[in-house]
């Protein structure tokens, strides 16, 4: 395919993926709620570790609250996001793989868009996004000579997610076992600078609270969901991308990424709180070696590439209509406005609490403020000691506030508000708890059949 031909190729993948991607944003039941609520913090002059928590590096954070300086009170638009940050690194593979002069070089970027984990994973705003973005645009600043910058944007990467370190280690021995002692020393000397300018000024504010956040809470969480569950799923819907980039990395020039790639797999079969939005960084290396992989198949005879793609698109049929007729319906918070309405009109002047899930963005929408602002109550930092759930539950009983709760309701059944347990004490609820409005979910996908306010004083 001529390089004008193979432009256009890609240009029409990547709109494809945004088109669909972008037509159908849905709020969701998810951590990104957390960090909607987080950005309006920020922007009122709060600070992450200093005044809230926060278990990740800052950068992501202020990247988003830069964003909500665009687009004020249209929540919905940080949905846009993840699929614009998928389609940029969509473009950065192709640009890596053209710089290897990669035959089928156009495979890579749809390779990636349409795997069942990018299109799954780019439903919510998580982060990883953005880290994979920082990922490859190191590895091509690093293929220009840019070695600073590549540094830079290693450490950009980082400074969003903790789990792109394993890549960057892969990285780093590649460039230690060739001997590239000038790349390493610009690498290492932009890396280190970027987490400075980052990181410096938290540390210096709160420095035992940024330890804590960023680095110690990380060896408290308990194993979450079972791991082997979460590969075998991946398994299921990547097992012929896998198999390609497998043979693919034997013949790729860019032999970094088969570093990196396998440093961050044993780190993911390591990692005992694994969920399947981690597995979601090994998707541009699949999507580069795979590619190689077909263009070696070229180089023996074209039509055998040809036909590896033709396999490849029928096989892909049952991860695409898994996720269109599954995955994609599930967990959309259908009604968070009508929510947040009832929140705001509500009688008394009570700060918001309640499921990371929901609560903050209902409180953003209703412009009302969270409780000693713990913004982010996932089950984890519970568990973690991070925070307590009784001391935070007596503290809501004697000031007061309303918690907002997914909740199990059917009383034809003896279940009654079934939910709120992992973020607030059972026998303060029972006492001191009174059911203000309940919304009931139309034909959910889980037992969670209630958004409800309960006013707690």
């Amino acid at each position: 395919m001529k390089n004008q031909e193979e432009i256009w190729t890609v240009a029409a993948t990547v709109a494809i993926f945004l088109i669909w991607k972008l037509t159908s944003l849905h709020f969701r039941f998810g951590d990104e709620n957390v960090y909607f609520y987080m950005t309006h913090a920020i922007q009122h002059g709060l600070l992450p570790y200093k005044d809230f928590f926060l278990a990740d590096p800052p950068f992501f954070i202020f990247l988003l609250t830069g964003f909500k300086a665009l687009i004020g009170t249209h929540y919905l638009l940080f949905k846009t996001l993840p699929p614009l940050f998928d389609a940029a690194s969509a473009v950065l593979i192709y640009l890596i793989l053209i710089r290897n002069s990669t035959r089928f070089a156009w495979l890579g970027p749809a390779f990636y868009l349409f795997s069942f984990s990018v299109l799954s994973t780019s439903d919510y705003m998580t982060g990883a996004e953005v880290m994979i973005f920082f990922i490859l645009l190191a590895n091509l600043l690093d293929q220009h000579g840019k070695s600073f910058w590549s540094g830079v944007s290693w450490a950009l990467a980082c400074l969003c997610k903790l789990y792109a370190a394993p890549a960057l280690i892969g990285f780093l021995i590649y460039k230690l076992l060739k001997r590239e002692r000038h790349a390493l020393r610009n690498i290492i000397l932009g890396g280190i600078l970027a987490a400075l300018i980052v990181l410096l000024p938290f540390f210096i504010m709160a420095p035992h609270q940024t330890l804590y956040d960023l680095i110690l809470h990380q060896f408290h969480r308990p194993a979450g969901i079972n791991k082997w569950n979460v590969w075998q799923l991946f398994l299921g819907f990547e097992w012929l991308l896998i198999l390609a980039a497998c043979v693919g990395a034997y013949y790729t020039k860019h032999r970094t990424l088969v570093f990196e790639l396998a440093l961050s797999a044993i780190f993911l079969l390591w990692y005992k709180d694994l969920y399947y939005l981690y597995l979601h960084l090994l998707m541009p290396y699949l999507a580069l070696l795979a590619a190689e992989f077909v263009s070696s198949l070229s180089v023996k005879k074209s039509e055998l590439a040809w036909g590896f793609i033709g396999l490849y698109v029928v096989i892909l049929m049952y991860p695409l209509l898994t996720y269109t007729s599954t995955f994609a319906p599930q967990g959309i918070f259908e009604n968070p406005q009508e929510i947040a309405d009832a929140l705001r009109l509500a009688p008394k002047s009570l700060p918001a609490y309640g499921a990371q899930e929901v609560a903050p963005l209902v409180a953003l929408m209703a412009d009302r403020p969270i409780f000693e602002n713990i913004i982010d109550t996932n089950t984890q930092n519970f568990a973690a000691g991070t925070h307590n759930l009784k001391n935070i539950s007596a503290d809501i009983q004697k000031s007061g506030a309303y918690l907002i709760s997914r909740i199990a309701d059917y009383p034809d059944q003896g279940v009654t508000d079934i939910g709120y347990e992992s973020y607030f004490d059972p026998n303060v609820f029972t006492s001191s708890c009174t059911k203000f409005k309940a919304f009931t979910r139309p034909n959910p996908a889980d037992l969670l059949n209630d958004v409800t306010i309960y006013t707690c004083l």
